[in-house]
């Protein structure tokens, strides 16, 4: 369907006839006709009922013109100036639980901008972008292509971490705490020890290990002196670079641009 056609429909119906609507739109009066005669034959249905001096909706027609006005209303509202935006933010639920939840904190210490995050998995954190239910998402892959791009905001390093003195060559030993599929241990070792406990969230694994309960791989920004835990770091430990992945503005949406600069 041609939105010229349903610009000449909105005028005609406001304007009361073909005539005055050429003259709103500044084309020819028989474009004008045309347009809407084409816009009828796309709905498969009559939308105006002509005489030579008055045009009446149908009742397709009324319910036609009102979602459009409706339309109207609401791109008018979106494209206003000083209207607060909403920056609609990716991440996987690890990275939002310790690191980010901290950089929002002082975010808005300066800004006020709204903010929607999603946890998602990666897949559909990238879908998700490309289809524009994002403007930007956090995942540890770079991201280039003609539509998307990246920028590396953060150096994860990782360390062991359990309740009780670590014995890296005896790890088989102790029971994992693992966070799914994609776990760090479990990348590193190839295969499930003989007990482990499995749990989709970075906060628990954390909590687990306080009680005792087995042995961790976490990122370091989760591991805080006072939580009195034994820590194992080894250069031979994996590391990772998390990146924003967004969009190729010509022009960025300034909310955008004010957290990736604050990060």
């Amino acid at each position: 369907m041609d939105f010229r056609y349903l610009k000449a429909f909105m005028a005609a119906v406001e304007q009361g006839s073909f005539s005055k609507a050429a003259e709103d739109l500044n084309i020819a009066q028989s474009a004008v006709s045309r347009q809407v005669k084409l816009l009828e034959e796309s709905v498969g249905d009559e939308l105006l009922i002509r005489s030579s001096k008055h045009l009446a909706l149908t009742p397709k027609g009324q319910k036609l013109y009102e979602a459009l006005v409706h339309f109207q209303s609401e791109t008018k509202t979106l494209l206003a100036d000083g209207e607060r935006t909403l920056l609609r933010v990716g991440i996987l639920h690890g990275l939002l639980e310790s690191w980010f939840q901290a950089v929002l904190g002082r975010y808005y210490l300066k800004y006020d901008d709204n903010v929607q995050i999603n946890v998602s998995g990666l897949q559909e954190l990238r879908e998700g972008l490309d289809q524009g239910r994002y403007e930007l998402i956090f995942t540890p892959f770079e991201i280039e292509s003609e539509l998307v791009t990246s920028r590396a905001v953060l150096e994860e390093s990782f360390a062991l971490v359990s309740a009780r003195e670590i014995q890296a060559d005896k790890l088989s030993e102790d029971r994992w705490i693992i966070y799914g599929p994609e776990d760090l241990m479990l990348r590193m070792h190839r295969r499930l020890p003989k007990r482990f406990v499995q749990v989709n969230s970075m906060t628990a694994m954390l909590k687990l290990v306080k009680q005792g309960v087995g042995v961790a791989l976490l990122p370091d920004h989760m591991i805080r002196q006072e939580d009195k835990l034994f820590t194992y770091r080894d250069p031979k430990l994996p590391s990772q670079t998390i990146f924003a992945s967004y969009l190729r503005y010509r022009r960025m949406p300034e909310s955008l641009t004010q957290l990736l600069d604050h990060i």
